[in-house]
């Protein structure tokens, strides 16, 4: 540990204090303050074992658009907010459900699920975690008008509680993955509920909020009374949204986790010794959203046909777009879901890259002339944004991009006013459903179905599969229920597959990250480099 005037020894003190009743820590530290008063206010402190560090420094490829816990449904907050919040339960790195605030489970019938809930829980403002918290927290995300997350509660009637100790949620009928979806049912305290709007997380999770900079940085510490204290003491989430600039700040230092690195700094990697790449599995499928209802005239009947949306498919050359933007770390999509994810259909193959045919379509739809649309885009590689308007522009869809943040990119999609967008979607239930739920099913808030319908497609066949699917038990049967509906909606592609990417995690010298299918940047599992 550092001695001299330039340390922080109010910070020395406090981190010391708080190591003391902790002796599950591998390092054990001990800790001494010689008086106060003597010489001027100086004393000396030491901990033997666990050097000071510097706060985790982790960049994010996204600006969260709340720090409310059942008011997104992205994959930067649900990241950043599981560092604060616990759920029932959780998934493991490899996407296993694991225990979290239930110790346990129990189907008790077809349609009733029983959670024991882990004793001795508190959360950060040392209020005690019972029974009421989590059905406060459920009526919250199931009923709050700005619940951006009531799809992963369809089918739920409600959930009563045992005592303090214990809660039974009671199904409509059979629900395969209701412990899946419950895993993305962040509990809030009882007295937050109410709340229009969290702006300040109070958890059970393993960090404690500090403060959001005026830059939007947010800084965090671990909770002491977690029950597995984080190795990582302090932590400050930064987002920079633009690729290269994420790049270039990771390259320069002062950065120990940044998030989803672009393959271009593959070769420029081994010139930094203190840094490397780690390959980041993702279950995020790029899309393109074709929304007819959000142009007018010429525009929305083209974008209306079902011919000129195959038209587009079939004119982006994804094998170039895999090979050469990506560098080969990636795959053409053949589908709405990652291969990893149940619901996945092997026996689908990609459609070939065929821009004579693009235009016979579109000629057969009677835009032979083709016809003029803006693409609106988030943060991606410019040259996978080039690739998409150069194929377009070959079969004479005009194209003019049009960039914008995360938030402005939501905002707009669901106001209705992007007729052509593309976006990156995870199924982070590790289940086909979630995104068929939501993104395809007709739009019905009241149930909870198509919160991201963006296209405003609506095929009651596809929607009885949807349905069917989420009350069968039966694996085998549910399997090919959901394969089912895949190919009804890739026959009408109101959602175009494009892509599957890999990334990249760039890590410093000073920390080790063991990557998780779901992207998440989950502190705790953390671990300083020896």
């Amino acid at each position: 540990m550092r001695h001299g005037p330039d340390v922080d020894w109010g910070a020395v003190i406090r981190e010391c204090a708080t190591d003391l009743p902790s002796l599950r820590w591998r390092r054990a530290c001990t800790c001494w303050v010689a008086a106060a008063g003597l010489l001027a206010g100086a004393f000396s402190a030491g901990c033997q074992g666990w050097p000071r560090r510097r706060p985790l420094a982790v960049t994010l490829d996204r600006v969260p658009l709340t720090l409310d816990p059942h008011h997104h449904n992205e994959t930067v907050s649900w990241s950043l907010l599981s560092n604060f919040y616990d759920a029932l339960v959780r998934f493991s790195p490899e996407m296993k459900i694991e225990p979290a605030l239930a110790r346990s489970w129990t189907q008790v019938d077809a349609s009733h699920v029983r959670f024991a809930l882990r004793p001795g829980v508190r959360f950060h403002d040392g209020k005690s975690f019972t029974s009421a918290d989590v059905i406060a927290s459920f009526k919250r995300a199931l009923r709050d008008p700005q619940s951006k997350m009531r799809h992963r509660l369809v089918g739920i009637r409600g959930v009563v509680a045992e005592g303090e100790t214990a809660v039974v949620f009671a199904t409509e009928s059979p629900a395969p993955t209701l412990v899946n979806r419950l895993a993305f049912l962040f509990i809030v305290p009882m007295e937050q509920a109410h709340l229009p709007e969290i702006s300040v997380p109070v958890g059970t999770g393993p960090y404690r909020f500090v403060r959001r900079e005026p830059d939007g940085s947010v800084e965090a510490e671990a909770w002491p009374g977690w029950r597995d204290p984080p190795q990582i003491r302090r932590v400050v989430f930064s987002f920079v949204e633009d690729e290269e600039g994420r790049g270039e700040r990771f390259l320069a230092g002062g950065v120990d986790v940044s998030f989803r690195m672009s393959e271009s700094l593959l070769p420029e990697v081994p010139r930094h010794p203190d840094v490397r790449l780690k390959p980041q599995p993702s279950l995020a499928v790029q899309l393109l959203a074709v929304a007819p209802n959000a142009a007018s005239g010429k525009l929305r009947r083209a974008l209306g046909d079902p011919r000129v949306r195959r038209a587009l498919l079939l004119a982006i050359d994804r094998n170039d777009v895999v090979a050469r933007v990506y560098r080969g770390h990636g795959a053409v999509a053949s589908q709405y879901v990652h291969p990893v994810v149940f619901g996945y259909d092997p026996a689908l193959a990609p459609l070939a890259f065929d821009p004579e045919r693009a235009r016979a379509l579109l000629a057969e739809a009677g835009f032979a002339d083709g016809f003029s649309v803006e693409l609106a885009h988030g943060s991606l590689p410019p040259e996978y944004v080039e690739a998409i308007v150069a194929g377009l522009g070959r079969i004479g869809v005009r194209v003019t991009p049009v960039r914008l943040t995360l938030g402005e990119l939501v905002q707009r999609a669901r106001a209705g006013r992007l007729p052509l967008f593309t976006y990156g979607r995870a199924c982070s239930t590790g289940d086909a459903s979630e995104l068929l739920e939501s993104t395809v099913h007709t739009a019905d808030p009241d149930r909870g179905f198509g919160d991201e319908n963006f296209s405003g497609y609506s095929d009651p066949q596809t929607d009885a599969l949807i349905e069917a699917a989420d009350r069968e038990l039966d694996t085998g049967a549910r399997l090919a229920l959901l394969q089912r509906a895949q190919r009804r909606v890739l026959d009408a592609l109101p959602v175009v597959p494009l892509t599957v990417r890999s990334d990249f995690l760039g890590l410093s010298s000073r920390v080790d990250v063991r990557p998780r299918f779901d992207g998440w940047m989950w502190v705790a599992g953390f671990r300083w480099q020896r």
